[in-house]
């Protein structure tokens, strides 16, 4: 089967990672794929799986953009003449284009909603569901049912899966030592860490304010947050305030963020309020790590309740955050537990077929030749 893959941009993030994910899975099965995207850092990772790259004027935001409809007009001569069995949606601006070409070009198209979306007035006037609608959790399910009146039966649940195989092979211990190098980082010492954009929905601050109460517990332990955003000036000054300036690392976003979970001997898990699902706990899920996560949000709740995790804190409690991860670190025997533990769980309840087969499922579902 041919697929066209529409979302906004490749840039280092969720959806994008969601969307290279599915579409290696994908091209290992022998389907075309073909993404459709504003570009960003993350093309040469669509080419290095396979993946074709048409880029679009699609990097807004804004279903109303001026760019929406010169995507749609530029991707509609691509398609009349290298035509697609499917078009999957996976951003806002992406439902919009894909409902036009669909419409036009009688392309079925499927829509996957990674997140909670307010119901404003484009998304009251033009819904673009799309034939079927994919989402990444039950919590999301329940939304699209409830805030924009999606049919149950047209909603797949289909939860993202993890690709062990991408995680099983070592990091080399020299690419680890860059990493430290480029962060600030010590040669050696306990490093507890986490992936997120900073920004303040995420909570990145519990980890910075919990860091004095684990530094006094263990001594030489450093904090690295992997990731970018308008909070990162903030996160600085806070650490500083709090006097672990030189304690808390930073090494924006990253492409690959293997060698940065693979120096993290405790990962904390910091979800937005509005958090779909959760892909860099199940990464480090697969990395082996143990997780201490924060219990916030719907769609993240959802996940850690299925998620077989221990060490769940409430939002906003530094002390018992601190506790836990000190525990972690103190306590090899246990954080080797709870490392296994975490990988078992990944790989029993998420795993990467079980996704990739009920994508397969839902494309035949809408393409009839």
């Amino acid at each position: 089967m041919r697929v066209l893959h529409i979302t906004s941009h490749l840039d280092v993030g969720g959806v994008a990672s969601s969307v290279l994910s599915l579409a290696k899975g994908l091209a290992r099965r022998g389907h075309q794929v073909i993404i459709a995207s504003g570009g960003g850092e993350l093309e040469p990772a669509a080419a290095a799986i396979g993946a074709t790259h048409w880029r679009a004027p699609l990097r807004t935001s804004a279903e109303f953009s001026p760019q929406v409809f010169a995507a749609g007009r530029r991707l509609a001569v691509r398609l009349r003449r290298d035509g697609v069995d499917v078009l999957h949606a996976h951003t806002r601006v992406g439902q919009v284009v894909a409902d036009r070409l669909s419409r036009r070009l009688r392309i079925p198209y499927v829509a996957t909603w990674h997140g909670f979306f307010h119901r404003n007035l484009g998304r009251r006037l033009w819904p673009c569901t799309g034939a079927l609608t994919l989402a990444v959790s039950e919590p999301v399910r329940q939304h699209l049912m409830r805030d924009f009146g999606v049919a149950s039966e047209r909603i797949r649940l289909i939860p993202h899966g993890v690709d062990l195989e991408r995680f099983e092979t070592p990091v080399d211990p020299a690419a680890q030592q860059r990493l430290r190098a480029a962060a600030g980082l010590p040669p050696s010492g306990p490093v507890v860490g986490t992936v997120s954009r900073l920004v303040a929905s995420k909570g990145v601050d519990q980890l910075i304010n919990s860091l004095p109460r684990i530094r006094a517990a263990v001594p030489a332990a450093r904090a690295l947050i992997v990731g970018d955003g308008e909070e990162r000036d903030r996160l600085r000054r806070l650490a500083q305030a709090r006097g672990v300036g030189d304690a808390v690392h930073f090494t924006g976003t990253l492409p690959d963020t293997r060698a940065a979970l693979s120096l993290m001997e405790v990962f904390v898990f910091l979800p937005g309020g509005e958090e779909g699902f959760g892909l860099s706990l199940l990464e480090a899920m697969a990395t082996g790590r143990p997780i201490v996560a924060v219990r916030r949000g719907v769609g993240a709740a959802w996940l850690l309740e299925h998620s077989g995790l221990e060490q769940l804190i409430e939002p906003g409690d530094i002390e018992g955050l601190a506790r836990a991860v000190a525990t972690l670190l103190r306590d090899g025997e246990q954080a080797r537990r709870a490392a296994g533990a975490a990988r078992a769980a990944v790989s029993e309840r998420y795993p990467f077929a079980r996704m990739i087969d009920a994508v397969e499922a839902a494309y035949h579902e809408v393409h009839r030749p």
